[in-house]
């Protein structure tokens, strides 16, 4: 067999057994001892991975849900100009809600609802509400305005469950990766 370094002290070592990683029995200990604290390691993330999901609040449920959906809306409308102010080269893309999700909370994850925004209009102009609709109107009719104003209306204080959230991302997440796929 060829020579070897030793895992735990670097010397060098011809191996007696196949996959000897260590020259002797002292070695051998520190690098049981090596590798029991790595599996523990492993072991205490996968457990706090498992922690952590369990502690997450709605809100936290919702912010991941709603960043895969907005995500989703940008991909979708790749080739559209900000529904409100028509702008179509800008480095900053938002998926920016008609009617904003702070106050109808039922139609954060409609899709009719959101439509690829610019940054400047849906942050700096507060969701630029006037513009947006006239947008909307243009590209869909009247008719389309209403009923997602209309439901809004309808679904104001909706609380989503956890199921719910979860659901909403995964949703989104797996429309990411077909789009993904697609283009």
């Amino acid at each position: 067999m060829k020579d070897k370094k030793c895992k735990v002290c670097q010397t060098k070592f011809t191996p007696v057994q196949f996959a000897q990683a260590v020259c002797g029995y002292k070695c051998a200990i520190e690098h049981s001892k090596k590798l029991k604290q790595l599996k523990e390691q492993r072991e205490w993330k996968a457990e706090k991975a498992i922690l952590r999901d369990k502690l997450k609040t709605l809100g936290q449920y919702e912010a991941e849900a709603k960043k895969s959906f907005q995500k989703y809306v940008r991909m979708r409308d790749n080739k559209q100009p900000c529904i409100s102010c028509g702008i179509e080269n800008t480095e900053l893309w938002d998926g920016g809600h008609y009617k904003k999700a702070e106050i109808y909370s039922g139609v954060i994850f409609d899709e009719n609802n959101c439509h690829k925004q610019c940054r400047k209009c849906n942050r700096f102009l507060g969701g630029n509400e006037l513009n947006y609709r006239l947008g909307l109107i243009q590209r869909y009719g009247l008719e389309y305005t209403d009923q997602i104003e209309e439901k809004a209306n309808e679904t104001r204080n909706y609380k989503f469950a956890k199921e719910e959230l979860i659901a909403k991302k995964l949703k989104y997440d797996i429309l990411i990766k077909e789009f993904g796929k697609l283009n």
